[in-house]
């Protein structure tokens, strides 16, 4: 038993040392779905957001990793292909008696926790978490029969199909649990048209990022397009990339969410407005070349500018919504009885 469960040290040794990298990477697509599905963050949500990571990466790491450090070697003698005999399992448990069920047990165990995130934390119907749970097996032992897609020059592992009907009943059992802690402790009720109006400073900070990554890959597939039409490299420290970089800004922080009441693609995702009042004609004009003018220089200018400035002005404008609890732009056109009160406004982190 103990020889067993110790092939299992490296895989999760390497899985918790690669965890906080990837929650890191992954904060704010996990900030973006948890916005957009409760329409805050809840810390039962995050912390199930940080322990999916950690499952999947493990998950991957157990089900991969190790692999033959002499690949030549490895290859030269070992052939393994893909075990399609369903009732194959039987003959393991004569064979290797134990070890063959704990491996069966093992598979099983395995994909629980897949099958209760799905339902619990995805809510995803419970058909299709199961078809999930049965897609990502199939996956792995692909992955497995062709050495992570040809990553490794050869399969180091053997395909199996008892590994698909064991995992997907594992995560059968784990979609049974999930349903069963839904009806033990449903959910609260959010109502999927609610959108804030006074966000929060954290909420503000993904939806820009969010569009900060829009304006980038637009600005990148400017570039490849420039290229293949034969114009030329553009310089990433010449103007003409500055330009370019400065429309597709404007275009999605200006014209996009003038266009839409202040709700940019980030703001879409992540159930939020920048409109936090109404306004005239010329406050909102104000309003907005205010707020374009300030995040460019956070962005942009933190980017492009041989200067200490953005700093500053990020410092400034931290301490402005410490003091006040809204950005600078915000008090353009607001009455002094809404103007930095959270709960006028409906403000939500």
């Amino acid at each position: 038993m103990t020889g067993f469960l110790s092939t299992f040290s490296k895989p999760f040794q390497l899985a918790v040392l690669l965890w906080p990298f990837v929650a890191v990477l992954l904060t704010v697509p996990a900030a973006v779905y948890l916005y957009h599905r409760d329409n805050r963050l809840r810390p039962a949500g995050v912390l199930g957001a940080y322990a999916f990571m950690l499952y999947v990466l493990g998950l991957g790491c157990f089900t991969l990793y190790p692999w033959p450090q002499d690949s030549a070697a490895y290859c030269a003698t070992h052939h393994l292909g893909a075990q399609l005999n369903p009732l194959r399992f039987i003959g393991d448990i004569r064979t290797d008696g134990v070890t063959a069920i704990l491996q069966l047990g093992m598979n099983i165990v395995l994909f629980v926790p897949m099958g209760f995130f799905l339902i619990r934390f995805f809510r995803l119907p419970s058909w299709v978490a199961v078809a999930v749970c049965c897609a990502t097996s199939v996956g792995i032992e692909v992955a497995q029969l062709t050495g992570i897609f040809h990553l490794y020059p050869c399969a180091y592992r053997v395909c199996d199909i008892d590994d698909v009907i064991t995992n997907t009943l594992g995560g059968a059992v784990g979609v049974m649990l999930g349903l069963w802690c839904n009806r033990a402790f449903p959910a609260p009720h959010i109502d999927k048209a609610e959108v804030t109006v006074r966000p929060g400073f954290l909420r503000r900070c993904v939806s820009l990022a969010v569009d900060m990554g829009v304006v980038y890959m637009c600005q990148m597939l400017s570039i490849v397009l420039w290229s293949y039409l034969g114009r030329g490299a553009i310089d990433p420290e010449g103007l003409p990339f500055l330009v370019l970089l400065s429309v597709w800004f404007v275009l999605f922080e200006g014209v996009v969410p003038w266009c839409t009441h202040g709700r940019t693609i980030g703001c879409f995702l992540t159930r939020m407005t920048v409109e936090s009042t109404q306004r005239t004609l010329p406050q909102r004009l104000a309003f907005y070349a205010a707020r374009t003018a300030l995040l460019y220089a956070l962005t942009i200018g933190l980017c492009t500018w041989r200067s200490a400035w953005p700093f500053v002005l990020g410092f400034a404008t931290v301490v402005w919504w410490i003091a006040c609890k809204c950005m600078p732009y915000d008090v353009i056109g607001e009455t002094r009885s809404t103007a930095g009160n959270p709960r006028a406004n409906g403000q939500s982190s």
